[in-house]
């Protein structure tokens, strides 16, 4: 899981936009350029940021020492421990929470125990692509961003947490992919609708799933599927 910084100029293509900075790589999504900030002066930059970063407003102490009830949750929807490492998704014992993203400014988490609602967030919600294509798969939440992601370098995601798209959002996306798909689940079809409608009419080549399970039900090959015509 990578944060986006901004849009610069690509070194091979000449693209003046088309290269995403995120804090740890480099995405062209013109001619495919893929760098990692894994050079002396990159760690040196992100150390000096972190230790003269403001303590943020948001922060939830997180454990990987994630319990059978909860994991069990992760693992009925195939999501897979390399992944449950590699995506951050940890264990906030004093709440009974499954937190599924974790950054400086945002949480977002599955409860467990004696809550009297399902998932729990605080804090601004971030950009977040998960997996690196031109096409890009616009999800309700992590664990359908996730098993999008597998499907790298056809698609990638970006989970909205929610069933809205921000202007932000929007200007975000516009001009860097050769399509954007809507894929919420099925009881926010209409929104889906709604939201491919809009971006449509500001120029984006945009198209909608409506299936009757999430996208985090699906397999990689019922995704692909599911995807073969966007």
């Amino acid at each position: 899981m990578s944060k986006f910084l901004r849009h610069i100029n690509c070194p091979r293509c000449g693209s003046k936009d088309n290269l995403a900075e995120y804090d740890d790589h480099f995405w062209c999504f013109g001619c495919k350029y893929h760098k990692l900030k894994n050079d002396i002066g990159s760690i040196r930059q992100r150390l000096s940021q972190t230790s003269h970063a403001v303590k943020p407003p948001v922060d939830i102490e997180v454990s990987q020492d994630i319990p059978k009830p909860a994991m069990q949750w992760l693992l009925s929807y195939g999501i897979t421990p390399n992944e449950i490492n590699d995506f951050g998704i940890g264990w906030n014992d004093d709440a009974q929470l499954l937190v599924l993203v974790k950054t400086p400014d945002y949480w977002q988490a599955r409860t467990f125990g004696n809550h009297k609602v399902k998932y729990m967030s605080n804090g601004i919600k971030p950009l977040t692509f998960y997996g690196y294509a031109d096409k890009i798969v616009c999800v309700e939440d992590i664990l359908s961003a996730i098993k999008i992601s597998r499907l790298s370098p056809e698609f990638c995601a970006l989970p909205l947490l929610g069933s809205s798209m921000s202007e932000e959002v929007i200007q975000r996306l516009s001009g860097h992919f050769k399509s954007v798909v809507i894929w919420l689940d099925r009881d926010k079809a209409n929104e889906a609708i709604k939201i491919a409608r809009n971006l449509k009419q500001r120029g984006f080549n945009s198209s909608v799933v409506i299936s009757p399970l999430d996208p985090k039900e699906y397999s990689k090959g019922e995704l692909s599927e599911w995807l073969k015509s966007k």
